[in-house]
């Protein structure tokens, strides 16, 4: 269920074939012996229990709760996705041909709450169809708030955005990295359409404190950590299955290494398996526990944690965990990235209602919009900074965040060899601040 992470998969079957061939003679035990691997591995699960996080995938599966028919916003999406209307390559399409699947999606963000129906006691192997229907709403969304702000219709282009996050966060509640991607990559389009239509037409002050409103608890959804509660259930059902399900399982992870179940079936002969699984269990609790951090310390803590890297497979014995394990730095990255988005959205909403009370007129600084901001300006998620701010010709300006390097390049969204991204901007270059009612039919 999640995406690709290339691995050493050669050297990863080729050590297999040597547990099966017995390794020179003599075949090395695991460094934690097999009964006391089991030990830890009842308590911890035991703990896990105690804390009340889900431990199997039925009880992963009651945690992502079905809400009442007339609040779940599930069907609607449902139909939405049918009604898309692609062209022959089944990739492009024409905003004005899916008008009829914008207005199920404008109508599916009145719901407050969504369950996709995903079974999830399927483990590694649930299927989740509505994922990619969502990106290509996502963008949908983001065409129609632009079209919309383009022609003065600001109020539309506000219902636009506003759907488009409600889309996004449609997935807040499943339990999956994959899904919390997905999220994160949809919440982004609609900033995106949001940046854009500010770009066109300036909002009415009602309309920036709607979308700023809709941005206020944002924050918490994007967290990853309801996502590495399901990461392990997922891990403890595949450990728990037979060799041919976690065969299964391990070429559906994000190391996706296909590997016969009779060399599985050595490996724990051996010994091994329950001391990969204990260590695999230690590991994503920490990662989960991880996820409570705030930024920056987070992003520190990530940056400590290494999934077993080739020289520890053979030492250690921890194939399966190789294979499985996210890589913590890349999942805090990309929450990291998603909180500062929504935090320089929130920043940009404040000084566009600056703007208005200020007949156009920018701030010197952020501090002078930050009693729009509860809290104040926010932090920049990856140094611990206020947000930057840059006025720019023609009455322009940026606010940023350094991103994932933590240098501040002054606002530079991308390196010299254009593929090394620095920092993530905002950038807002409209000059005009008082035509918000100005449409054009």
């Amino acid at each position: 269920m999640r995406s690709k992470v290339p691995l050493n998969l050669l050297f990863i079957g080729g050590f297999l074939l040597f547990l099966v061939a017995g390794g020179c003679g003599q075949t090395k035990t695991s460094s934690r012996p097999a009964a006391s691997a089991a030990v830890a591995i009842s308590d911890h699960l035991a703990a896990i229990a105690s804390a009340g996080d889900p431990v199997t995938l039925d009880q992963l599966s009651r945690m992502y709760e079905e809400p009442a028919v007339a609040q779940n916003a599930a069907p609607i999406y449902a139909q939405a996705f049918a009604a898309l209307n692609f062209n022959n390559d089944n990739q492009a399409y024409s905003l004005a041909d899916n008008q009829e699947a914008v207005a199920l999606l404008r109508k599916a963000a009145d719901r407050p709450h969504c369950r996709y129906p995903v079974e999830l006691t399927d483990g590694m192997a649930a299927l989740l169809p509505h994922r990619s229907k969502i990106g290509t709403s996502a963008k949908l969304l983001r065409q129609e708030a632009a079209s919309q702000a383009a022609r003065g219709h600001t109020t539309a282009a506000t219902t636009a955005i506003l759907a488009g996050f409600r889309l996004a966060r449609s997935l807040d509640k499943e339990p999956l990295s994959v899904s919390k991607l997905v999220e994160i990559a949809s919440l982004e389009q609609a900033i995106d359409g949001l940046q854009e239509s500010l770009n066109q037409r300036s909002f009415s002050d009602a309309e920036l404190l709607s979308l700023l409103t809709a941005l206020r608890d944002a924050e918490p959804a994007v967290s990853f950590r309801r996502a590495m509660l399901g990461e392990r259930a997922n891990l403890v059902a595949a450990f728990q299955s037979s060799d041919e399900k976690l065969a299964e399982a391990m070429a559906m992870s994000e190391g996706g290494s296909e590997l016969a179940p009779d060399m599985l079936r050595r490996y724990r002969s051996q010994g091994h398996l329950e001391g990969d699984f204990a260590f695999a269990l230690e590991f994503l609790s920490k990662l989960v526990a991880l996820m409570d951090l705030p930024y920056p310390q987070a992003l520190d803590a990530a940056a400590g944690m290494k999934r077993p890297k080739t020289a520890t497979v053979l030492d250690e014995k921890l194939v399966i965990s190789a294979v499985m394990l996210p890589e913590p730095a890349r999942i805090v990255n990309s929450g990291a990235r998603a909180v500062a988005r929504i935090r320089l959205a929130r920043t940009v909403l404040a000084v566009e209602r600056y703007r208005l009370k200020h007949n156009g007129a920018l701030p010197t600084s952020l501090a002078e919009v930050s009693v729009e901001l509860p809290g104040g300006v926010p932090e920049d998620p990856f140094d611990g900074q206020p947000l930057r701010y840059l006025e720019l010709p023609d009455r322009g300006y940026a606010v940023y965040s350094v991103g994932a390097d933590r240098k501040d390049d002054g606002g530079t969204v991308q390196g010299p060899d254009v593929k090394t991204p620095l920092d993530v901007v905002m950038t807002i270059t409209r000059q005009n601040t008082t035509d918000a009612n100005n449409a054009i039919d």
